[in-house]
């Protein structure tokens, strides 16, 4: 058996080799989706994360990697949560995917999102204050060679860069909130909401 088999790979050499070659190019793309899939999420997770919130609210049809889904939630839903016991700040998020740059946008608004995650760390520049006002985090100002007071094109629109920020919250590029909206047609609506608690001491 085994010296047939080795007569059939010596008698046809050029198909022994497809198939050696395609059966390595497919394993090599599983490996490297996989990896890749792997690391998004890990990253995406860590960086949530680190926005500081206590909860993140979606809706239920959202997609495990974030920005991949529409904005369903209306933006009134805050007033109904900040009602809640034990609810101290909400800060309303849009997600916008980046195709260009394969990045995740979030749509902010700072005083909400400084309630909510204690605020950025700036290295350079400050806060969000007009409409086409954009943060990016230290990693991405590196990769990208970008610089205080640029202009950015980003999502067909153009933003000026006002401030670079130590990276981890949330996302990478940050934006005013309503401009976002008026870029993705999401008015008034919210891809999700980030919320602190009350902490509030145990009764003894």
């Amino acid at each position: 058996m085994r010296e047939m088999v080795l007569r059939n790979v010596a008698h046809r050499p050029a198909r022994t080799v497809v198939c050696l070659v395609a059966v390595a190019i497919e394993v090599t793309v599983v490996v490297l989706v996989v990896g890749l899939t792997t690391g998004l999420l890990t990253d995406t997770a860590k960086r949530i994360e680190g926005v500081g919130a206590d909860i993140m609210l979606q809706p239920p049809s959202a997609s495990a990697i974030l920005a991949i889904s529409t904005a369903p939630m209306p933006i009134r839903l805050r007033e109904k949560i900040e009602q809640m016991r034990h609810v101290a700040a909400v800060a309303p998020v849009l997600l916008q995917f980046n195709a260009a740059g394969l990045e995740i946008v979030y749509g902010i608004e700072p005083q909400s999102f400084r309630d909510v995650s204690g605020g950025f760390v700036f290295h350079k520049g400050g806060d969000l204050e007009k409409p086409d006002d954009m943060i990016v985090d230290d990693v991405y100002a590196a990769t990208h060679h970008v610089r205080m007071g640029q202009t950015y094109r980003l999502l067909e629109h153009d933003f000026r860069v006002v401030g670079v920020v130590e990276h981890g919250k949330g996302a990478r590029i940050f934006v005013p909130l309503e401009t976002l909206q008026e870029i993705a047609a999401a008015h008034d609506k919210a891809s999700l909401f980030f919320i602190r608690c009350n902490r509030s001491r145990p009764r003894r």
